[in-house]
């Protein structure tokens, strides 16, 4: 009888193993047929007046080589479609990156932006808007300041590895370093902006709310074969992610080197970062918030979780800047209406949040 028994649970144990895994496979196809859809739904939208059904018609016949319209070929495939391409490869990155911080960190508040990559790279296109200065001498004008901020953004993860190599730091300090880089950069921008002159400020100041709206054909090239190579990256660290649940010490005992496999993901995530902020500016909260919602349906397996942000993030930034494109009369920066959505939602996880711990 007991033997019966104990075979029975571990019957019903694999079956409801594989039933979970099962239904984590649905949510990320759900996740990914959202943001699918979401991309055919924002080329409609935007302040050249076509309807969704003629945005879709230019579209299929701009891959046809049935072009009937050149004007509103021209305003989806050289500014709509590039644009929800460049949604789709921000959101991914950015809710990656949230979910390989929160893993390495054990802190559920840890995202990009929170290490300071966010001000490290502001402050790298102020150099370029106010000063016209290039870090990199064969780049200038919009290449200039995206070598400026790129280079920037790496500095407070750079300054962590380099602390690290001579003391040990805890997961804790790390966050604490790059809270303090974070306002140390913060104030020399500010100090910059205060004494730039008038008009350099509406620039630097769309950079700092985070926009879409440079996003174009050429940008592509250099955007998407890095952050889709750093995404598989990423994901095939999955399996010392979820031993590094367990904390540094027990993940030793289990054959993985917890600090060594958090700076290098660290790193990883950062040029992840780096990559899209580099061109689009700050958008705010989905390094936060879209990791919280894909655990909510798939759970800490990072072998479901790291695939299931990236699918969210990305729907979720391609509607935010629908919204954004839509509001108002020449639109809104899509950092915006990302950080009115995200903050209010990540309010009601916390709230809907039954237990202590959040992994």
């Amino acid at each position: 009888m007991t033997f019966g028994n104990r075979s029975s649970n571990v019957t019903g144990t694999k079956a409801d193993y594989y039933r979970k895994r099962r239904l984590n496979v649905l949510f990320i196809i759900a996740f990914t047929v959202l943001a699918v859809a979401s991309f055919f739904i924002t080329i409609g939208f935007g302040t050249y007046h076509i309807s969704l059904f003629d945005s879709l018609q230019v579209f299929i016949d701009h891959l046809t080589g049935n072009i009937r319209d050149e004007t509103a070929d021209l305003y989806i495939w050289e500014y709509r479609v590039p644009r929800a391409l460049g949604a789709i490869l921000v959101g991914c990155s950015l809710s990656i990156a949230g979910v390989i911080m929160q893993n390495d960190f054990r802190n559920p508040l840890a995202e990009p932006y929170t290490m300071g990559i966010s001000s490290g790279a502001f402050m790298g296109a102020i150099l370029s808007i106010v000063f016209g200065i290039s870090l990199i001498p064969f780049l200038s004008g919009i290449w200039g300041m995206v070598g400026n901020s790129f280079l920037f953004s790496l500095l407070p993860v750079a300054i962590i590895v380099v602390i690290g190599r001579f003391k040990k730091m805890t997961p804790g300090l790390m966050i604490l370093t790059g809270i303090a880089i974070l306002f140390m950069f913060s104030s020399i921008t500010q100090i910059i902006m205060v004494t730039a002159p008038a008009e350099t400020m509406a620039d630097a100041y769309a950079w700092r709310v985070g926009s879409l709206d440079r996003i174009r054909w050429d940008h592509l090239p250099v955007i998407a074969p890095l952050v889709i190579a750093l995404c598989i990256l990423l994901w095939f660290f999955y399996k010392r992610l979820n031993v590094m649940y367990a904390g540094d010490k027990p993940s030793q005992t289990m054959g993985v080197e917890a600090q060594k496999t958090r700076m290098v993901t660290l790193v990883l995530a950062s040029l992840l970062t780096a990559t899209t902020v580099s061109f689009t500016g700050t958008i705010g909260f989905i390094g936060l918030v879209g990791p919280h919602v894909a655990r909510i349906f798939v759970g800490s397996d990072n072998r479901y979780l790291i695939p299931a942000a990236a699918a969210f993030g990305s729907a979720f930034i391609i509607l935010a800047d629908t919204v954004a494109k839509v509001s108002g009369p020449d639109g809104l920066p899509v950092g915006v209406i990302s950080s009115m959505v995200g903050g209010p939602l990540f309010i009601w996880i916390l709230v809907r949040q039954r237990k202590s711990a959040w992994m």
